[in-house]
């Protein structure tokens, strides 16, 4: 599987928010960090989407710009919005900086 099918297959678990198929799409030493400075690793991704369950049944993703092992995304759950700059490469998705609206 190529990077950028990697990243295909990271969002395409993320708008379904299936944890388990996410899991199978980050590295090990995967993390997220929101611009309040709070973050959380691969361990912690079930939690979180079960968290984000509770406000929609899917996150949709509206924009998708891919320059080279990074991807700026637009997306939208439920009312909220926000967007994510997303690094990756052939381990999966290493990292995201999530912006909210």
């Amino acid at each position: 599987m190529t990077s950028t099918e990697k990243l295909h297959a990271y969002l395409a678990a993320f708008s379904e928010l299936d944890a388990d198929s996410l899991l199978s799409t980050v590295t090990d030493d995967f993390r997220t960090f929101f611009e309040s400075g709070k973050s959380y690793g691969k361990l912690d991704l079930p939690d979180y989407v079960a968290g984000l369950k509770k406000e929609a049944p899917r996150l949709v993703v509206t924009d998708l710009m891919v320059e080279g092992n990074q991807a700026w995304i637009k997306w939208r759950l439920g009312e909220r919005v926000g967007a994510g700059l997303i690094k990756f490469g052939l381990d999966g998705v290493s990292e995201e900086q999530l912006f909210l609206g």
